[in-house]
């Protein structure tokens, strides 16, 4: 921790402004950060208090070490988990790594939700749990039994099916503040049975929660809960080796604001002109985000391309190509 350099990318509230401010007073490292009393944190940045605190404890949790018996550390697989898309897992080295947060971006219409139903009906097949909140009201269960019964996986018995489906279990959410107090509460495991193998968790999809809040005046309230989110969530997903995929939309850049020297003229953009939904904040949040985009074809078959857009494990601009059928993705 105390050689770590403290930067605007280890979280999303400390933004370029606050980092200057932070080094003319000497606080360069996390260590000499989060060592300092809130008070005096309060009058170099001018942050509000929660805030301050929701950093200090996030940076705290990933930069300080503890001590654990070998009977209270979790016993997690290594194991990638597959996606049933063979083009996608040799993508991912293998498939998704448990305690691994990953988004899916792209434009409406690309094929997010469709890959995020196939990954979670295969984990139901290698008979683990997977948790599917809904945020836009359009799960499909019948898209999931035609995907757990195509030709690929053989032929289910009625029962099968049953039990395959009953491992998916999804939930609609219709505000930022219930999500975060779910992903809480998964991460307590206060959602699942006992003998609950949780192996997945997709959010389809973040936009359409924070969106509520484009027309707000303080823009305080929504960083604060992508914070608590972003906690949540790499909490759940490094205690209990949960693999996360959010689904995110990828938004055009204005034309013009590249060279404009605001906010948005500093953001990652992608090769296409592109960069991810939820703000300049939010963009250091997932450990992998992989962009999803349609090919231009004549074909009667839809193909989309799955690229690496950035990782710490995968090498970035990677990409395989995929194909969208009735029965998942191919």
């Amino acid at each position: 921790m105390a050689a770590t350099q403290l930067t605007a990318d280890l979280h999303p509230l400390l933004s370029e402004y606050v980092i200057k401010k932070l080094q003319k007073n000497r606080l360069t490292t996390v260590y000499s950060f989060v060592k300092v009393e809130v008070e005096h944190l309060l009058k170099i940045t001018n942050l509000p208090a929660e805030t301050i605190v929701l950093i200090k404890n996030d940076l705290i949790e990933r930069f300080a070490g503890r001590c654990q018996t070998a009977q209270s550390y979790p016993l997690q697989s290594a194991n990638p988990l597959g996606t049933g898309v063979p083009s996608v897992d040799a993508l991912l080295q293998g498939g998704l790594l448990p305690g691994h947060i990953y988004e899916f971006c792209g434009e409406s219409g690309t094929g997010k939700t469709l890959l995020s139903l196939t990954i979670a009906a295969n984990v139901a097949l290698q008979r683990s749990a997977a948790y599917f909140i809904d945020t836009k009201c359009d799960f499909s269960g019948r898209k999931i039994q035609q995907i757990l019964d195509r030709e690929e996986t053989g032929k289910l018995s009625e029962q099968e099916l049953g039990h395959a489906m009953a491992r998916i279990r999804v939930e609609r959410i219709f505000s930022p503040e219930l999500l975060v107090q779910t992903v809480q509460e998964l991460a307590a495991r206060k959602h699942l049975e006992e003998e609950t193998h949780l192996k997945l968790l997709v959010i389809d999809s973040l936009p359409s929660l924070w969106y509520l809040y484009h027309d707000g005046n303080s823009s305080v309230e929504p960083l604060g809960l992508l914070t608590k989110l972003i906690c949540s969530l790499r909490k759940l997903a490094a205690q209990h080796g949960v693999a996360v995929v959010l689904i995110n939309l990828a938004v055009p850049m204005v034309e013009g604001a590249a060279n404009s020297g605001t906010v948005e003229s500093k953001r990652k953009v992608c090769q296409n002109g592109n960069y991810p939904a939820l703000g300049r904040y939010w963009e250091s949040g997932p450990g992998t985000r992989l962009l999803m985009s349609r090919e231009e074809q004549s074909g009667c078959v839809p193909r989309f391309t799955v690229q690496v857009w950035k990782s710490n494990y995968l090498r970035t601009g990677d990409k395989t190509v995929i194909r969208m059928t009735d029965a998942g993705v191919r």
